[in-house]
C-alpha cells in the first residue's frame, strides 16, 4: 500500500467511526444539555493572600520545591545569602529582573555575580536567581515572561534555581494566568513546575538532568508587614 492508499483507509476509518458515533453522541447531548441553553463561566471563589500562598507553599513543596518567606526585601537578602553560603555558591547567574537587582545590591560577598551570563558562563555557575510575573497556586507553578525577565536562561541551566517572588503575583488557577498574560503577551512564557525531572532512561525517575536540580523559592509577603 503506498503513501496515498494508506492516507485515503485512515481518512475512510476516521468517517466510518464518526458516522457510528452519531447516534451516541445526540444521546448523550439530548441526556446532558442543560435547560437553559445559555451557559455562564463558573465564578471562583475569591482567596485571601493567605490562603493563596499556603495552596502554593503546599503545592511547591509537593513537587519537591523549598519555600521560604520573609516580608521585606532585606529579609529576603538575608535568607539569600545564608543560601549561598550553604551551596558554596562561587559563581552566581542573575536576571535583569528589578527586584532580583535590588535584592542582590544588598549582599556584601565574594561570590561573582554575573548579568547576562553568556551560555559558556551560564554552565559555570553554581546557582542562578530570577524573580517571576506570576505564580499558581494550585500547581506550585513559577510563571516567567520574557518581556519582563529577559534572562531566563540563569532558572534553567545552574544546577540550583533560586526565585524571588511578590504575594502580589500569586493566583489560584492556570486559566486566571493565562487571561492576564494575554493582555500583553510576550514572545515566550516559561512555566517552572518544581526542579527538572525526566524518566526518559528505563522510567526511572531522575533529577536535574535537563535543568536545575533544586528549585528554591523567597516568598515576600509586605500584606503581613503592613498589618503588623
Amino acid at each position: 500500500m503506498n503513501n496515498s492508499e494508506a492516507k485515503s483507509a485512515i481518512f475512510a476509518s476516521i468517517r466510518q467511526n464518526l458516522a457510528a458515533s452519531l447516534p451516541f453522541d445526540a444521546a448523550h447531548h439530548a441526556h446532558h444539555a442543560p435547560k437553559d441553553s445559555t451557559f455562564t463561566t463558573p465564578v471562583l471563589p475569591e482567596l485571601s493572600t493567605e490562603n493563596l500562598i499556603e495552596n502554593f507553599r503546599k503545592n511547591l513543596e509537593s513537587v519537591g520545591g523549598n519555600f521560604s518567606i520573609v516580608y521585606d526585601e532585606s529579609e529576603a537578602a538575608e535568607i539569600l545569602l545564608m543560601m549561598i553560603g550553604e551551596k558554596k555558591a562561587r559563581k552566581i547567574a542573575v536576571s535583569d529582573s528589578p527586584l532580583v537587582e535590588k535584592i542582590v545590591g544588598f549582599l556584601k560577598m565574594d561570590a561573582e555575580f554575573i548579568e547576562n551570563a553568556s551560555a559558556d558562563r551560564l554552565f559555570e555557575c553554581d546557582l542562578g536567581i530570577t524573580g517571576a510575573q506570576w505564580a499558581i497556586a494550585e500547581t506550585g507553578t513559577l510563571v516567567l515572561e520574557s518581556e519582563s525577565e529577559r534572562h531566563r536562561l540563569a532558572s534553567l541551566v545552574p544546577p540550583v534555581h533560586v526565585c524571588i517572588l511578590e504575594a502580589g503575583q500569586i493566583r489560584q488557577t492556570l486559566g486566571e494566568i493565562l487571561e492576564l498574560v494575554q493582555q500583553s503577551l510576550s514572545r515566550t512564557i516559561t512555566f517552572i513546575t518544581g526542579a527538572s525531572r525526566t524518566s526518559d532512561i528505563e522510567l526511572t525517575l531522575a533529577i536535574g538532568v535537563h535543568g536545575p536540580g533544586e528549585l528554591i523559592v523567597i516568598l515576600i509577603d509586605k500584606t503581613e508587614e503592613a498589618e503588623n
